[in-house]
């Protein structure tokens, strides 16, 4: 299911996604902007929360397969690789690029 976004919120989200994405050709080099923007703009380790957990994203990077963004998240005594937009931050300013990049990949 989309979210409701305000045109505000999409011109701040489509001038992260111009940064993440310029001169990026094909998916696997986007994937790869996203992931270096989202790394340079959250200052990791930080602290987060997974559905209702709170936890600690220690860092950001692409998968394996370079598909999607993941964080690398503490939870209790568990390491987890979890979607980045699954990801909710405390700091509001680091969870605009969060949702930018959940954006781009809904709108694709």
């Amino acid at each position: 299911m989309k979210s409701i976004i305000t045109s505000r919120e999409k011109k701040l989200y489509e001038r992260i996604i111009e940064e993440a994405t310029v001169d990026c050709y094909g998916s696997y080099e986007q994937i790869s902007g996203w992931a270096c923007l989202l790394d340079e703009c959250i200052p990791t380790p930080c602290d987060c929360a997974i559905g209702k957990e709170k936890a600690v994203l220690e860092k950001i990077d692409a998968d394996n397969n370079g598909n999607v963004v993941i964080g690398i998240i503490k939870l209790k005594k568990s390491k987890l690789r979890v979607l980045i937009q699954d990801v909710l931050l405390e700091n509001q300013k680091a969870m605009k690029y969060i949702n930018a990049y959940a954006y781009w990949c809904e709108e694709g």
